[in-house]
């Protein structure tokens, strides 16, 4: 961390301190307020009563000199707010919804004694939130509930709220998470925390566990600028609570089906077949709950059970027609979410909580791609077993001042097998065989300890805290045991070993890559690592209307450079480690901010700055110990093209059958020696923002961010020399995974939200947005490295699912005959391509990175360039295929979901309610990607018609710019039309 940084750090510590700086919990919110009398002038000493109304549970406090009260660390939901104080009428304010991770304002204007008056908050619509320059939202119980999830991940929530969207896959362990890109990050980063429980994979990174959409109380979405409790994140912090019991036992039951019939298939899909995949989904959810004791202790449990017959979009290589046909292969999915959880009140002033969620599942899909589509042989059988246990005491420790403890553990386990195992076929425009990357295995063991205290002292709202958390991590890779054949042609051209004919055996490869020991897997243990974290932060209210946030955090991971593993480093690249290997010591995170507010509450102003640390995750630790030259040296050998002479290729040449024979190429190996450098850091971003909130006639609120954030030390893996590796048998590149590179985001975020009663609302989001980073790959430098390592500016263009303009308008309304129509509306710009060269192996060297639909619009643009360059030489003398004039580089994203619901109440206490969804009811095609390699959908690849220089062909690429897959996959969010019908019973 530079100097000015640190000076910063220190001024601002010195502030919190000298403030008594505090934030609200990251799974509770907080209400808060002013007390006046008719003259405006403050009430002192009156007493303020929290009720939550599902359990009776109740919190009070007294005003201060100011009038003010702060009720801190409520648990979410529901609560009467009532006011009384000596010489004045009691003011009661029903239906206070608090919400987690918010603040939620309930001044009283006190009218001398006589009848007591009562103010029904909910009708009253949304709020002006006060006292909070975070940039973010709250996704609510009924938004959960009511809102068409395709697929009933409550995750997808998140894309609601602007400055979020879908990020392209990376985890090769968890092919159904849904990974959330917020503010221009990728995904790997990020917090997600259930009940304050980290919910992180801190093995390969992103969300590790899903529970059942019906567990959801609801959830805070912080995209930017969040407090001081919360770290490990230099992108969004998502606070997710789950749904407790109360005094009045009940349940749900509920079935969602889909099959064939109601399915519709995707347009790139070869229908010539005339044969349309299978294709059902049955989703079954139950929730129980109640009081063991009224008024002392609830129980709640849920349980959600997928059983899934679909299929994946791949592709085929017709040989005979020579063409590649967009194929489906059958993709089965089982999962089991669990939840369950016991809330006690002790005693007055002692809750204990106890949670089980547990996740099992089964599923076939694509293997993790290095082109923009695979074969069906590119599957993978996948087995994933994840429980966690938190238990949690909250003590109130006077009626101002909150203390939180929580102790947690967690434990996942993933499997991974090949479909079929082969070895992997990577030709220029598929990949075909089995994927390199499996068999493999991954285990995250996580103990986690953390304690916060909140205390509301004056005009102070205190909040200070530490974390303990300790992750072991273990790998277990069979990678590269079957190898890979990298081939320069899609089809043969011709006879190559003169048997007559022209086939398969005739293909023309360049390398081949296996590991030196294919009869061993790789197994590394104990990549494991401790986090330690402490944090003060103060919402300061100088005046009823201005309030200042001020906050440090401190954060340390002690291992995720490896510091155990140090003196087992291959010796030989011993001298290209600069300096003394330690840790991160001066992680210091100040937040500063502020909101204004006026008189009527109806306006706010709010900003501010704060210095934000991501995770490392501990895949970094893999790559060293792992790619060291010896633990798993990969063998490259010479296809047949370094043997092809005018009459085609000898007998003792390697052929596509029998492809590891050729000789060594020495210094070639895939990824090299991998070393940490001696100065990583965590990756940084300073995120400031300046917006405001403003309350609308018709009781709607409005608000407007600019955000911009800018990261160093982001991760990238550069070559910086090679060494003489015995194992190879000649020279191997040193691959320095180092600190060096960047992000930036700017961005004007704009949402739009209006409550009514019975559930209805509407939220209107717009995303303006400008992503940058140097790499397709988020921190886990282990895809193709930088063009010029001397020059990593190179390497700097927009992120791969940059989405310059986004809208998002969702809600639920009540009409006529007691229906409720909700929906969600998403529309986006299309995202950038990376134009690769006709191998597929790097991007056109001359070119920025994802320079389709950024730098060139149209095909022509495209042609005119490549004219050019072949006009000076082309690539290495040869020149490149130009591409046909319809091809395309990117689509936009255009699809709307809804659902129409009927509740019928069949007695007092039993309901049925029926439900009908429709996603993508106009049938868009929406063309997208899903993996960093190639997440525009359409095919990146200049592969060449013909290999034969004499041939047309050669010069030209008819397959570029083909949409090879939609959004969604086949029954994904933008997918084709797909109708869902489900049944929900309520007692």
């Amino acid at each position: 961390m530079n100097r000015p940084i640190q000076r910063l750090a220190l001024v601002l510590s010195a502030a919190a301190l000298a403030a008594s700086a505090l934030a609200q919990d990251a799974a509770t919110g907080v209400v808060t307020g002013r007390v006046i009398d008719p003259s405006s002038a403050p009430v002192v000493g009156a007493r303020v009563v929290a009720t939550r109304t599902a359990t009776g549970a109740t919190r009070e406090t007294t005003t201060d000199a100011a009038g003010g009260h702060v009720i801190a660390s409520l648990a979410p939901g529901e609560y009467q707010v009532a006011i009384k104080a000596a010489g004045f009428a009691p003011t009661t304010f029903e239906r206070v919804l608090v919400e987690v991770g918010r603040r939620v304002t309930v001044d009283a204007v006190l009218a001398l004694e006589g009848r007591a008056e009562t103010v029904d908050v909910e009708e009253e619509g949304v709020s002006v939130s006060t006292g909070t320059s975070l940039v973010g939202g709250v996704v609510g119980a009924g938004v959960v509930q009511n809102l068409p999830l395709n697929g009933r991940n409550f995750l997808e929530l998140a894309f609601l709220l602007p400055g979020n969207s879908a990020a392209p896959n990376f985890d090769p362990t968890k092919t159904n998470v849904v990974a959330i890109s917020a503010a221009g990050q990728l995904g790997r980063g990020g917090n997600i925390t259930i009940d304050g429980q980290d919910n992180n994979d801190d093995v390969v990174g992103g969300p590790l566990a899903n529970l059942p959409q019906d567990a959801v109380q609801e959830f805070q979405m912080a995209t930017n600028r969040f407090s001081a409790e919360q770290g490990r994140s230099a992108a969004a912090a998502i606070n997710v609570v789950t749904r407790s019991g109360t005094d009045t036992f009940g349940g749900t039951l509920s079935v969602f089906l889909r099959d064939d019939s109601m399915q519709g298939l995707p347009a790139t899909f070869d229908r010539s077949t005339g044969e349309a995949p299978p294709f059902s989904r049955q989703q079954y959810s139950a929730t129980l709950g109640g009081p063991i004791a009224r008024g002392k202790a609830w129980w709640f449990a849920a349980a959600e059970y997928r059983d899934q017959d679909a299929v994946v979009q791949t592709g085929t290589r017709d040989v005979e027609a020579r063409t590649i046909r967009q194929t489906l292969a059958a993709a089965p999915l089982e999962d089991f979410l669990g939840m369950a959880r016991i809330d006690v009140r002790a005693t007055d002033a002692d809750t204990l909580g106890f949670r089980y969620l547990m996740q099992d599942e089964a599923d076939t899909a694509a293997s993790k791609l290095d082109r923009s589509i695979g074969s069906a042989t590119q599957r993978q059988a996948s087995e994933n077993r994840h429980h966690q246990g938190l238990v949690t005491w909250t003590r109130l420790l006077g009626p101002t001042a909150v203390s939180t403890l929580r102790a947690s553990y967690s434990d996942f386990r993933n499997q991974i097998q090949p479909v079929t195992p082969s070895r992997q076929l990577t030709f220029p425009t598929i990949q075909d065989g089995a994927s390199f990357r499996v068999p493999q295995g991954t285990t995250q063991t996580r103990w986690q300890v953390a304690e916060s205290v909140s205390w509301v002292k004056g005009a102070h709202s205190l909040r200070f805290g530490a974390e303990f958390s300790h992750t072991y991590g273990r790998f277990d890779l069979g990678v590269f045991r079957e190898g890979r054949v990298e081939l320069v042609q899609d089809f043969a051209e011709f006879d190559l070993n003169g048997d007559g004919r022209v086939n398969d055996s005739d293909l023309l490869f360049a390398v081949t890559l296996r590991s030196g020991k294919p009869d061993q897997d790789l197994e590394l243990d104990d990549c494991s690592s401790t986090y330690l974290a402490g944090f003060i932060q103060d919402d300061w209210r100088i005046t009823p209307q201005l309030t200042l946030n001020l906050g440090l955090r401190y954060e340390l991971d002690t291992n995720v450079k490896n510091i155990s593993g140090y003196g087992d480093i291959n010796p030989i690249v011993q001298p290209f480690l600069q300096g003394d290997r330690e840790r991160d010591k001066d992680n210091f995170g100040p937040r500063l901010g502020f909101a204004w507010t006026n008189k009527a509450g109806s306006f706010q102003l709010h900003g501010g700055f704060g210095l934000y640390y991501d995770r490392v995750t501990l895949e970094i630790i893999s790559l060293e110990r792992g790619l060291d030259g010896r633990a798993l040296p990969i063998e490259v050998r010479a296809g047949n093209v370094f043997f092809l002479g005018p009459d085609g290729v000898p007998p003792f040449a390697p052929t596509f059958d029998n492809p590891f024979t050729g000789f060594i190429l020495p210094g070639a190996g895939a990824s090299g020696i991998n070393i940490i450098d001696n100065s990583m850091e965590n990756p940084t971003v300073q995120q400031f923002n300046l917006g405001t909130r403003l309350k609308l006639p018709g009781d709607s609120v409005l608000q407007l961010d600019y955000v911009h954030n800018r990261g160093t030390h982001f991760i990238i893996g550069r070559p910086i020399g090679t060494v003489f590796n015995p194992e190879v048998g000649g020279p191997d590149t040193v691959l320095n995974l180092e600190s060096s590179v960047g992000t930036r985001y700017d961005a004007l975020l704009t949402s739009l939200e209006k409550r009514w009663g019975r559930g209805q609302e509407l939220r209107l989001s717009y995303s303006l947005a400008r992503a940058r980073n140097y790499a397709n790959d988020d921190q886990i430098p282990f895809s193709t490295g930088p063009i010029d390592p001397n020059d990593l500016e190179r390497e700097y263009g927009p992120t791969p699912n940059e989405q310059r303009h986004r809208v998002v308008l969702s809600g639920s309304l009540m009409l006529p005959a007691e229906l409720r129509l909700s929906g969600i509306w998403t529309i986006a710009t299309g995202v950038p391509m990376d134009i690769r060269m006709p191998d597929g192996s790097t991007r056109v060297p001359t070119l920025s990175r994802n320079a389709g639909a950024r730098e060139f619009e149209t095909a022509s643009e495209l042609n005119a360039y490549l004219t050019t360059l072949n006009a000076s030489g082309g690539i290495d003398g040869v020149p490149l295929p130009l591409v046909s004039e319809d091809a395309r580089f990117s689509d936009s994203f255009n699809s709307l979901d809804l659902r129409l619901s009927r509740r019928f109440a069949l007695t007092r206490s039993f309901s049925l309610e029926g439900v009908v969804e429709c996603f993508n009811v106009l049938n868009v095609t929406n063309i997208l990607g899903f993996s960093n390699t190639n997440y525009s959908g359409f095919a990146n690849v200049l592969a060449r018609d013909s290999s034969d220089p004499s041939d047309p062909g050669f010069m030209r690429s008819s397959s570029f710019g083909r949409a090879l897959t939609t959004a969604g996959g086949v029954f994904g969010s933008g997918g084709p039309r797909a109708f869902q019908i489900g049944l929900r019973a309520q007692f």
